[in-house]
């Protein structure tokens, strides 16, 4: 079976990528979705390029069982493959600390969640799993293969002012 590519717009995506999958008609493309031609959600995973000039959301995924729990049928697991990344790009992955429920719930309403994130460092080349129930936030300038469980299932926890 083909996979057909499909541009997303997000407001943080970029009006310039690479020429192999189009013009964007000067849209912010954000990400590239390899999807069945009927585009349904038939397949276990789900295969996208992303495309930051500007810090994602920060946000969380849940388990299988967590996802089960709540009526749906799966959770999400998502691994990044760094195709490029501007010289101070970062990804967040984790926090530095434990953090009580609260606090977590009180940082995200006030935005201080991102001095909670572990921020690394990143360059083309590295890998890295992103498990359910792992805090994370891809920065900006950075260019990646994802590859996750196809599922529709995000919790933002945190999105710099963005109205979403």
């Amino acid at each position: 079976m083909k996979l057909t590519p499909h541009q997303v717009e997000k407001p943080w995506g970029r009006t310039s990528i690479p020429n192999a999958f189009g013009d964007t008609g000067a849209r912010r493309i954000g990400e590239i979705w390899f999807e069945t031609p009927d585009c349904s959600d038939n397949l276990p995973l789900l295969a996208k390029y992303i495309f930051t000039s500007q810090k994602l959301s920060i946000q969380v995924h849940p388990s299988d069982e967590q996802a089960r729990s709540r009526g749906l049928s799966r959770g999400k697991i998502e691994c990044w493959y760094i195709l490029s990344a501007e010289p101070d790009a970062t990804l967040g992955l984790g926090l530095k600390r434990n953090v009580a429920t609260d606090e977590l719930r009180e940082a995200a309403l006030n935005g201080t969640i991102e001095q909670l994130v572990d921020w690394r460092p990143v360059q083309a080349g590295q890998f890295y799993i992103v498990p359910p129930g792992t805090v994370h936030a891809i920065g900006a300038g950075i260019s990646l293969l994802e590859f996750q469980q196809n599922a529709d299932i995000t919790y933002r926890l945190y999105d710099y002012g963005r109205p979403r």
